[in-house]
């Protein structure tokens, strides 16, 4: 795949900013767990208009890929918004969470009767929560025969009866997924020297997950749990995404790092 036909939109309080138009880059990471990601875009020479209509916890989005080709990579909330002079430049950098701020979400001593099951205690949290369920689908729906009281920062409990469940928890372009990283109906992408990979993929080894390191140019489609049939000479073979970042900007990066696991 050559590098060129470079696509990014970010899009905010109806604005749109396009590569094409405007100097920009981003860091975006992803990962399985449910603390809110920070991504950080940083966008030159806005109009001071401009900037009057980019607040703390206004929406944001980004599209990104190549021309033909393109598919979000970030939907968030806006956490804070800076400009600094640099010269003739004034960049503003915008930070994002891929969650609004969860931590003031909580209950107190919330009881359930023993026998309830996981799956119902997620879903009621999930609602207490307040993001949508992308997804629900538990490794075994633990169940708590004597029963469980849930107290605390509400992201805390689903995280772990999810644990209990034998599942992961995580927030992605504001959702939540409650589920198995190697599990699921998740398109496959096949990830190779004509498809973009960059470079030779590294391998590690932890206590329960082996798995690879890996970069390609710019893929919205990789992201967590995505499933990647990756081919290269030391190894072929299919693996499931657990974390990364996504980078762009208009003249140097235009990557996707990504850790994945074997399945």
């Amino acid at each position: 795949m050559a590098n060129f036909g470079r696509v990014v939109e970010i899009m905010v309080n109806n604005m749109s900013f396009s590569m094409d138009h405007y100097a920009m880059e981003g860091t975006i990471p992803f990962d399985n767990d449910l603390l809110p990601n920070e991504s950080e875009i940083k966008l030159w020479n806005l109009s001071k208009d401009t900037l009057a209509r980019i607040k703390r916890n206004d929406v944001l989005m980004i599209n990104a890929g190549y021309r033909g080709d393109v598919g979000v990579i970030l939907h968030g909330f806006i956490s804070r918004v800076q400009t600094r002079r640099e010269g003739v430049d004034a960049i503003t950098t915008i930070n994002v969470l891929d969650s609004q701020d969860l931590s003031s979400r909580k209950v107190e001593d919330v009881a359930y009767a023993p026998g309830t099951l996981g799956s119902y205690i997620l879903k009621e949290m999930s609602k207490q929560l307040g993001l949508p369920i992308a997804q629900l689908q538990l490794n075994q729906d633990y169940r708590y025969d004597e029963g469980y009281t849930a107290s605390g920062e509400v992201s805390e409990i689903i995280s772990k009866v999810a644990a209990d469940c034998g599942t992961s928890a995580y927030i992605n372009k504001g959702k939540l997924y409650i589920r198995n990283l190697r599990r699921g109906a998740d398109d496959v992408f096949a990830l190779s020297a004509e498809t973009g990979l960059i470079g030779s993929p590294e391998a590690f080894e932890e206590e329960k997950f082996k798995g690879y390191h890996f970069t390609s140019q710019l893929q919205y489609r990789i992201t967590t749990a995505s499933v990647v049939d990756l081919s290269c000479k030391s190894f072929q073979g299919r693996l499931h995404v657990r974390s990364g970042t996504h980078t762009f900007s208009r003249t140097g990066d235009f990557t996707t790092e990504a850790e994945a696991i074997l399945p």
